[in-house]
């Protein structure tokens, strides 16, 4: 599979996207953007750190292939993290705002009722009719909540 075979699968996959899943994308790309700025500003400190210190150009390059690889595996097992999604139904009892974009969302699960601390994706909630039935991919690790369903929403 060449590259341009990966990239039309990838564009195709894009398009058909459905919105629960563009949302956990959009999220998830700004969380990884965030993570890449500090691999960014360590190779540009190596270029400007090779220049004062008048590294050969070799060994420039060479430094910059070890930061690039080593951001690769980095942003690969960051983003492993963000890709663990853990499904949710049930009636939502609930929902508090802690902070600026932290939310408290207390979902009865059969009989069960599961407390589940938001940190992107919480807007949407705001909209959900108390008691009603929702559907939520949660992200324990990120706090990231994606509401699926759109049923019983307030206008």
């Amino acid at each position: 599979m060449g590259i341009k075979d990966r990239f039309a699968d990838q564009y195709a996959r894009q398009k058909t996207m459905t919105g629960p899943e563009k949302k956990a994308n959009d999220i998830i790309g700004k969380l990884m953007l965030k993570k890449a700025i500090i691999p960014i500003v360590i190779a540009i400190a190596v270029v400007i750190l090779g220049i004062v210190v008048k590294i050969p150009w070799w060994g420039v390059l060479i430094i910059e292939v070890l930061v690039a690889v080593g951001t690769y595996f980095y942003l690969k097992k960051v983003g492993a993290k963000y890709n663990n999604f853990i499904p949710y139904v049930g009636n939502l009892i609930t929902l508090e705002k802690k902070g600026k974009d932290e939310y408290v969302a207390l979902i009865k699960q059969g009989k069960k009722p599961v407390k589940l601390d938001i940190k992107y994706g919480g807007e949407d909630l705001e909209r959900v009719k108390r008691n009603s039935l929702v559907q939520i991919t949660y992200n324990p690790d990120a706090k990231i909540a994606v509401l699926v369903t759109k049923n019983n929403i307030k206008k």
